[in-house]
C-alpha cells in the first residue's frame, strides 16, 4: 500500500498531471478532429445501413439440360461481366448516399439430397445476368425461385446445424488449383474429362431426406480501395481523375504479388550464395510458383466471401457428413500454391471443453452463421467478416455448371420437353 502511495505521490504522478494539462489545454483542438471523425463513422454506416436495407434481390435458379458441352472457361466470361460498373460511384455517392458496391450470392443447395444451382442478384441486374448466361449457356432454364432458407429456422432439439466461413490456407496472390491445371481448357473426350466440380455435386446428392447443405459464395467486383495512410508524408489526400475528385489508391493485391515473387527470389539468392552480377537460379518448382502467381493477376478479380452449412432434423443429422462437406473443396488445393480451410468463425470450438464447456458460445454462432447466410451479408454490417481475393478463373472452377460427366440422380436437369420451375423448394 505504501508503495502505491508513493507512486501516486512521486515525480512520476507529477508527470501524468503535467499530461493531463496540456491535453485539457488543446482540447479545443483535438477534440473538435475526434468528435468530427466520431460522426463521420456513425454517418458512413447509418446511410450505408439505409442503402442496403432499400436494395431489392431475386432469386434464380439454372437448370442445366442433359447435355452441357461448355467448360468453366464459360462461367469465367459470364463472371466477368457480373455486376460490372456497379459500384459506389464517386466520393460524394459513396460517402454522403451511402452508395455500396452490390455484391451477388452463387450458391450450390441440396435439400433431401436434390442439388441445385441458385443465384441471388440485385433486381436491376437480373436483365443483364441472364443475357449473359444465355450467351453462353443457350440451353438451360433460369427461374426464379423463393427464398429457401426461408423455411428454415434454428429451433434447438428439433434441429441441428454445422457451419463455418472459408479461408485461403496461403496469402490470396497464391492461386488455387483451377480449371485450367485439370486441363478442362482444352478439347477432351468426355471420358478423359476431370471437373472438380463433379465430387461436390456427388456429396450434395448423396444426403437423404431432412438433410440439407448449403455453399454459399458472396463476390462483388474487386478494386482499387486500400487507401494510402493520411499523414504529413503522404500527401495529397485528395486527386483529380479525369475531373473527378478520389482518394490516393493502390492495389494492395497486385502489389502484395509483388513482393511475394521477390521473396522467393530473394530466398534463392540466399541459399545459393549470389553473388552480383550473376543469374540466379530457381527451381521447376519456384519457376512454376512464379508463373503461376503472374498468371493470377493476369485476370479479373472479385471479393470473394465462402460460408457453408449442413443441417438438419435432430434424428438424422450426422456429424460425419463434416468432414464429407470440408472434404469437397480438397480438389483445389495444392501444397506449393493455395488451397481452402474452415476459418475460426464456425460452429465449433478446437478445445471445446475449455473454451465453451455449456454450449452457450456454439448455440449463439449457430444462430449467427445462419443469419449471415439468410442475409448474404459478408462486406457489410451486420456481419461483416475479412474477405479473400479470387481472380475469375478461380472463382469459376469453384462455381460453374458441369457437363454431362456429373451423373448423379438427384441432379435436376432438363428433360426434352419444357422443364417446370422446380416443386420440391419451401415455399
Amino acid at each position: 500500500m505504501n508503495i502505491i502511495l508513493e507512486i501516486f505521490s512521486g515525480p512520476g504522478m507529477a508527470i501524468v498531471l503535467d499530461g493531463l494539462e496540456v491535453l485539457f489545454r488543446f482540447a479545443p483542438i483535438w477534440l473538435p478532429v475526434v468528435l468530427l471523425v466520431a460522426f463521420w463513422k456513425v454517418w458512413v454506416g447509418y446511410v450505408r445501413a439505409e442503402k442496403i436495407a432499400s436494395m431489392e434481390w431475386v432469386m434464380l435458379e439454372v437448370v442445366l439440360p442433359e447435355r452441357n458441352d461448355r467448360s468453366p472457361l464459360a462461367m469465367e466470361l459470364v463472371l466477368n461481366n457480373l455486376l460490372s460498373g456497379a459500384g459506389e460511384g464517386n466520393i460524394v455517392e459513396k460517402y454522403w448516399k451511402g452508395g455500396v458496391r452490390s455484391w451477388a450470392s452463387l450458391e450450390l443447395v441440396s435439400i433431401d439430397g436434390s442439388v441445385h444451382f441458385i443465384i441471388r442478384i440485385p433486381k436491376g441486374s437480373r436483365r443483364v445476368f441472364e443475357s449473359q448466361i444465355y450467351a453462353q449457356y443457350p440451353n438451360v432454364e433460369i427461374h426464379e425461385v423463393p427464398d429457401y432458407t426461408d423455411a428454415v429456422s434454428f429451433k434447438e432439439g428439433e434441429m441441428d446445424l454445422w457451419a463455418a466461413n472459408i479461408q485461403l490456407t496461403k496469402p490470396d496472390p497464391y492461386p488455387i488449383k483451377t480449371y485450367v491445371d485439370y486441363g478442362l481448357d482444352k478439347a477432351q473426350k468426355e471420358e478423359e474429362i476431370v471437373d472438380p466440380i463433379t465430387p461436390v455435386i456427388e456429396w450434395l446428392g448423396s444426403l437423404g431426406k431432412g438433410e440439407q447443405a448449403w455453399i454459399q459464395i458472396i463476390v462483388r467486383q474487386h478494386k482499387k480501395e486500400d487507401r494510402k495512410k493520411w499523414g504529413p508524408f503522404n500527401w495529397p489526400l485528395f486527386e483529380f481523375d479525369k475531373g473527378v475528385l478520389k482518394f490516393p489508391v493502390e492495389d494492395k493485391w497486385k502489389d502484395d504479388v509483388e513482393k511475394e515473387i521477390e521473396e522467393i527470389v530473394k530466398k534463392r539468392k540466399i541459399k545459393g550464395g549470389d553473388e552480383e552480377g550473376k543469374t540466379v537460379q530457381l527451381t521447376t518448382l519456384e519457376k512454376d510458383v512464379i508463373a503461376a502467381l503472374e498468371r493470377s493477376i493476369s485476370k479479373h478479380a472479385f471479393d470473394v466471401g465462402i460460408r457453408v452449412m449442413y443441417l438438419g432434423e435432430k434424428e438424422v443429422f450426422n456429424k460425419a457428413n463434416l468432414g464429407g462437406l470440408l472434404g469437397t473443396f480438397k480438389q483445389y488445393s495444392t501444397n506449393h500454391l493455395n488451397g481452402f480451410k474452415p476459418s475460426k468463425m464456425k460452429t465449433g470450438f478446437d478445445a471445446e471443453y475449455r473454451q465453451d464447456p455449456f454450449g452457450w458460445r456454439i448455440r449463439k454462432r449457430k444462430v449467427k452463421l445462419l443469419d449471415a447466410y439468410k442475409r448474404r451479408s459478408y462486406f457489410h454490417p451486420p456481419h461483416k467478416y475479412k474477405h479473400m481475393i479470387l481472380n475469375a478463373e478461380e472463382l469459376a472452377t469453384i462455381y460453374h455448371f458441369p457437363g454431362s460427366v456429373v451423373t448423379t440422380p438427384t441432379f435436376k436437369r432438363l428433360d426434352a420437353r419444357k422443364a417446370e420451375p422446380p416443386t420440391n423448394l419451401p415455399t
